[in-house]
């Protein structure tokens, strides 16, 4: 009788700590880097909530906002090796010097190429969905943040006029593509990280930064930069990502509900872009950053110098054939 009811505890235990620890790995998080209050983590929030309520919450999503899982350089292997499940983090070539193409500038003139080219189904697309897929990390949608600009706390010399030396050290990121893009502006750059930014520029170990949109410039940085020049030769993304471990275990409804709520964000994402750019220069300059407003005719200009100036150098370092199918969006 006491061997009985030994085995049947036994086995009464035993089915809590595997139901247990099966319903701890089901609590899936999601690493986001935008602040808490940008619109690319509300973005982000009703997504899970979209598909948890798809899903009767079997995975009950969490978002962690403002990088509180790590910095995104570290995120982005902890994805790729399933330690987190998803992720709406910037993309760094440390897996692939090619994942360099998302910041390729010219890549999107306008909003409506936006529209095009960062949307499944273009050339730029299905090559980033395929690198990311041999580095075990599944793409499910590019979060559009807008065109970037250049934050400044000191005045550049002739902003406008590229040839000319601006005189200043701006930030850059991790990242080769954005380093060519400044470096063709003639801004001098160093790389720090995004958690480091705020005391660099406020220490003047850096004058500036660029990659971020006038949202990002205005939630993070209002109260710091003096002056903002949209040049606009960027398109500034992360990226909604999954290890490819995780999304092999789902059943194919549950594919089709996480792609769809992704789906819906991109888009939703494309259309924030589109409309909160110009509000957020305004909200700049209504707090006292000055902004150095170029033209179209100016736009235009600096667009065709930097590219002039950065493919063939993207083109040494990426190769014809990935140029070659990335050219095809711009036809």
């Amino acid at each position: 009788m006491k061997k009985s009811l030994l085995s049947l505890l036994t086995l009464v235990l035993v089915i809590m700590v595997t139901s247990g620890n099966l319903l701890a790995a089901q609590r899936w998080r999601i690493a986001g880097i935008a602040p808490v209050d940008h619109a690319s983590t509300r973005i982000l929030k009703a997504a899970a909530d979209e598909i948890n309520e798809k899903t009767d919450n079997r995975f009950k999503l969490k978002v962690y906002p403002a990088s509180q899982l790590g910095d995104y350089t570290l995120v982005l292997n902890e994805v790729a090796q399933g330690a987190i499940e998803l992720a709406d983090i910037s993309i760094t070539p440390q897996l692939d010097k090619r994942l360099g193409i998302v910041y390729m500038p010219g890549l999107a003139p306008t909003y409506d190429d936006i529209d095009r080219v960062y949307a499944k189904g273009s050339h730029f697309y299905d090559l980033y969905e395929t690198i990311l897929a041999e580095h075990n990390v599944k793409l499910l949608g590019l979060d559009v943040q807008g065109f970037a600009g250049v934050g400044m706390v000191k005045e550049p010399k002739n902003p406008k006029d590229i040839d000319v030396s601006k005189d200043a050290m701006i930030r850059v990121p991790p990242i080769e593509t954005w380093k060519i893009v400044a470096e063709a502006l003639n801004y001098k750059t160093v790389t720090i990280q995004w958690g480091d930014l705020y005391p660099a520029m406020q220490t003047g170990v850096c004058d500036g930064w660029i990659a971020g949109t006038p949202s990002w410039n205005y939630i993070a940085f209002k109260d710091l930069l003096k002056y903002y020049i949209p040049y606009n030769t960027t398109v500034d993304s992360t990226a909604y990502i999954m290890s490819m471990d995780k999304w092999n275990e789902l059943t194919p409804e549950e594919k089709e509900i996480f792609q769809a709520a992704f789906t819906h964000a991109a888009a939703a994402s494309r259309e924030n872009a589109r409309n909160e750019d110009a509000g957020y220069i305004e909200k700049m300059e209504e707090s006292g950053i000055e902004i150095i407003r170029l033209t179209d005719e100016d736009t235009r200009l600096i667009a065709r110098k930097v590219k002039e100036k950065v493919w063939p150098d993207l083109t040494r370092m990426l190769g014809q054939e990935v140029m070659d199918k990335l050219d095809k969006d711009l036809q």
